[in-house]
C-alpha cells in the first residue's frame, strides 16, 4: 500500500511507516459483503449482549436488596428491641 500522504511503500501496512497515517478507511469499497446467516449471527450477539448487561444489573439490585434484609433481620436479631421508627 502506497501512503496518500507521503507516498511511502508500505507493503500490506495500513498503518504508514514514515508518517504514522491510518490507511485503512472501513467503507463500503473495502467491506466483504456478509451473507444473511452471518448478518442473523452478528445481530444475535448484539441482543445477547444487551440481554446479558441488563440481566446484569437485575442481578446486582436483587443482590442488593437481599443483603439488606440479611443486614436488617442480622439487627433486629441481636437488637430485638430497637424500633424502626
Amino acid at each position: 500500500m502506497i501512503c496518500p500522504r507521503c507516498k511511502a511503500e508500505n507493503g500490506t501496512r495500513t498503518i504508514c511507516s514514515k508518517c504514522g497515517y491510518y490507511m485503512y478507511h472501513p467503507d463500503v469499497l473495502n467491506r466483504v459483503k456478509m451473507t444473511k446467516g452471518e448478518r442473523a449471527k452478528e445481530d444475535a450477539k448484539i441482543i445477547w449482549k444487551k440481554i446479558f448487561r441488563v440481566l446484569r444489573v437485575v442481578w446486582m439490585i436483587l443482590v442488593v436488596i437481599v443483603m439488606s434484609l440479611v443486614i436488617l433481620g442480622v439487627l433486629l436479631w441481636i437488637f430485638p428491641n430497637a424500633s424502626l421508627g
